[in-house]
C-alpha cells in the first residue's frame, strides 16, 4: 500500500443528515464552525479548509466557485474522507503495531531522501504550507499507513486459482501491444500560423531532414540541435516507446509505417512539422498467462486491499457516534455508522 490518499478518496464513505438549520451561510464562513463530531471529536470549517488548501483540492475548488451547489457537494466528499483518515488514524494509534519512535525515525529519513528541511521548506513556500503542518500531516499518513501494511493488509494475498481465473475471463487485455521506439525533430508551427510561416516551417524541416538522412548523420544530435519539442529535445529527441492511440493520428500513422532504421519525410501535425526517426518496432504478442501472471497478481491484490479497507472504515464508522451539523454540504447517504443531524 503506497498510495493511501488516492485509495481514500475512492472508499470514502458518506454521511446523512437532515435539514436542522435554515440558512448557514453564515456558519460555514466561520472557522470555529463545528460541522461534525466524531465520538468526542470536533471537526470545524477550518479543518475542513486546511484539507481544500491542498494544490489538487485548491484548484478544483476554484473551478466550482461559480456552481455552489456543486462546490457543497465536493466540499462534503473532502469532509467524507477527512472523517474516515481521522477513524483510522484514531484505530492506528491504538494498534499495538504502533510506535511513536519508529514513526518519527521513518519521517526524518524521508526528510533526508528529499535533501533535508531546508530543501523541504523551499518546496512548500508556493503552496503557503508551513513546515509545523507538513511534518503533522505527514507523521499522520506514515500512522495510518503502518496500520494498514503491519495489521490490515499484511495477510492479504491471491492464489494462483484467482489469476488464471482472471486471466480466462478477460484474456485479450493480457495480450502484449504492437509498439514503437522512435526520436524526432520537430520544425513547430504557431497555432494561428499564416500560410507564410507554415511553408517556412515546412522548408525548415526538409533541409533538416536532408542532415539527418546524410550518410553518417546523428539524428540525436541534430534533433538537441534543430527541434522544438522542449520535451524531448535535450534527450536527443527520444520519445521512448509507444502503442498505439498515443499518438496524434498523422504522427502515428507514419512511426507505426516506416521501416526500422529509416527517417520520414516532414510529417505535418497541428503542433508543426515532425522528421521521425524508428529505432525499433515489436509486434503485438498473444496473451500469455505467465508473463501476465505478476501483471494480474498486482491488480487483484490492489482490489483486495481497496475492500479490506472500505470494509475496516464501514466498521469503524459503525462503532463510532458520528454527528454531522450542516445539511448544506449535501453529503450522500450512507448505510453504515451511527449518523445522526441536530
Amino acid at each position: 500500500m503506497k498510495c493511501l490518499p488516492a485509495l481514500l478518496s475512492t472508499v470514502a464513505l458518506a454521511l446523512v443528515a437532515t435539514p436542522a438549520i435554515a440558512d448557514n451561510s453564515a456558519a460555514l464562513n466561520n472557522p470555529a464552525t463545528v460541522l461534525v463530531t466524531v465520538d468526542d471529536q470536533k471537526i470545524t470549517v477550518a479543518d475542513l479548509n486546511k484539507e481544500l488548501e491542498q494544490p489538487q483540492l485548491k484548484m478544483l475548488a476554484d473551478s466550482l466557485q461559480e456552481d455552489p451547489e456543486t462546490l457543497m457537494t465536493f466540499k462534503g466528499s473532502v469532509l467524507a474522507s477527512k472523517i474516515d483518515n481521522e477513524l483510522l488514524l484514531k484505530a492506528a494509534k491504538s494498534s499495538p503495531s504502533y510506535n511513536a519512535q519508529d514513526i518519527k525515525k521513518e519521517f526524518d529519513g524521508l526528510v533526508e531522501q528529499k535533501g533535508g528541511r531546508k530543501k523541504i521548506e523551499e518546496m512548500l513556500t508556493p503552496y503557503n504550507m508551513s513546515w509545523e503542518r507538513f511534518e503533522a500531516d505527514t507523521l499522520n499518513h506514515l500512522i495510518v499507513q503502518r496500520y494498514l501494511d503491519k495489521d490490515l493488509l499484511k495477510s492479504l494475498t491471491v492464489s494462483d486459482e484467482d489469476l488464471k481465473k482472471a486471466f480466462d475471463a478477460d484474456p485479450e487485455q493480457y495480450a502484449t501491444p504492437e509498439t514503437v521506439k522512435a526520436r524526432h525533430i520537430l520544425i513547430s508551427t504557431p497555432e494561428d500560423a499564416t500560410p507564410q510561416q507554415v511553408e517556412a516551417a515546412k522548408k525548415k524541416a526538409e533541409e533538416v531532414r536532408a542532415k539527418a538522412a546524410a550518410p553518417g548523420a546523428d539524428f540525436a544530435k541534430l534533433a538537441s540541435e534543430y527541434s522544438d519539442d522542449t520535451a524531448s529535445k535535450p534527450d536527443g529527441g527520444d520519445l521512448g516507446e509507444f502503442e498505439r492511440g498515443m499518438m496524434v493520428p498523422e504522427f502515428e500513422k507514419a512511426a507505426f509505417d516506416l521501416p526500422v532504421g529509416t527517417i520520414s519525410e516532414p510529417i505535418k501535425t497541428e503542433f508543426g512539422f515532425h522528421i521521425i526517426k524508428v529505432e525499433a518496432h515489436t509486434p503485438a504478442g498473444k496473451p500469455d498467462f505467465a508473463a501476465a501472471k505478476e501483471k494480474i497478481r498486482a491488480n487483484l491484490l490492489a482490489q483486495a486491499q481497496e475492500k479490506a479497507v472500505t470494509e475496516r472504515i464501514a466498521a469503524l464508522r459503525k462503532s463510532s457516534k458520528i454527528t454531522f451539523l450542516v445539511p448544506e454540504l449535501n453529503v450522500p447517504d450512507s448505510p453504515e455508522g451511527e449518523v445522526s443531524a441536530r
